[in-house]
């Protein structure tokens, strides 16, 4: 239907639609995910589910050395996708939120999580996680999202994840360092892209002192930034 209203619109217009901002999470994402098979391919760059299956595994042991969490554990995904991390992390915890502003994205991790009593899923705004109740979990973690967001907007949900954990919840949050080299060819290869065909969601860089502000002023003073793997700066807090 939308594709057929482009086309209308071009018609009469002689122009092409105006594209989506950065800022319009929802509707960037929904349609990005309107097929499983495109909505895999976004979130880790494969529609292979055995290699989706084998970096969640990876991711896992990754968290396991930032966060402490165990079968009584409440925890929530933000922008859990097709649901690649959810399907690891539900046997390891009591209770599994998986939180998309895509409804799309939460259908397919539904299905390929029905398997699980354990877990949940909830459409975001985009800007907040203003569905959930305040001290309400113990591990709120964010992977490979930030890069997706604009710096207000990823400062938010660090603010949000303070608000929903419990007294003594932790919280993580990633993306590609701009310090690094890996980091900096990732910027290098989205700069390289003229701006006037810059995709919505193409993928932007933080810093370590980005996420020290972040943390530092949504009230985390148990916090440590760290670079892993020459690529990523990780941010990890405790409320």
């Amino acid at each position: 239907m939308r594709a057929r209203l482009e086309r209308i619109y071009t018609f009469i217009t002689g122009h092409e639609p105006p594209r989506p901002g950065r800022s319009e999470y929802k509707r960037v994402w929904t349609s990005l995910a309107r097929k499983e098979r495109e909505a895999k391919r976004w979130v880790q760059g494969t529609t292979d589910d055995e290699t989706l299956d084998r970096t969640a595994a990876s991711d896992l042991e990754r968290f396991k050395r930032h966060l402490t969490f165990d079968a009584d554990s409440d925890v929530l995904e933000i922008g859990c996708g097709v649901g690649r991390l959810g399907k690891v992390f539900a046997p390891c915890c009591r209770t599994w939120t998986g939180c998309d502003v895509s409804p799309n994205m939460l259908k397919h991790a539904q299905r390929r999580l029905a398997q699980f009593q354990n877990v949940r899923f909830v459409e975001l705004s985009g800007y907040d996680l203003s569905p959930i109740p305040d001290n309400s979990l113990d591990v709120v973690y964010c992977t490979v999202v930030f890069m997706h967001l604009s710096e207000w907007d990823r400062y938010n949900y660090i603010v949000e994840a303070r608000r929903v954990l419990k007294p003594g919840g932790q919280v993580y949050v990633d993306n590609m360092s701009l310090t690094t080299e890996t980091g900096w060819q990732f910027f290098e290869s989205a700069r390289a892209i003229p701006p006037q065909s810059r995709p919505p969601m193409v993928g932007q860089t933080s810093t370590p002192q980005e996420f020290e502000a972040y943390f530092d002023r949504a009230g985390f003073t148990t916090r440590r930034i760290d670079i892993v793997d020459d690529a990523w700066v990780v941010g990890w807090g405790v409320k």
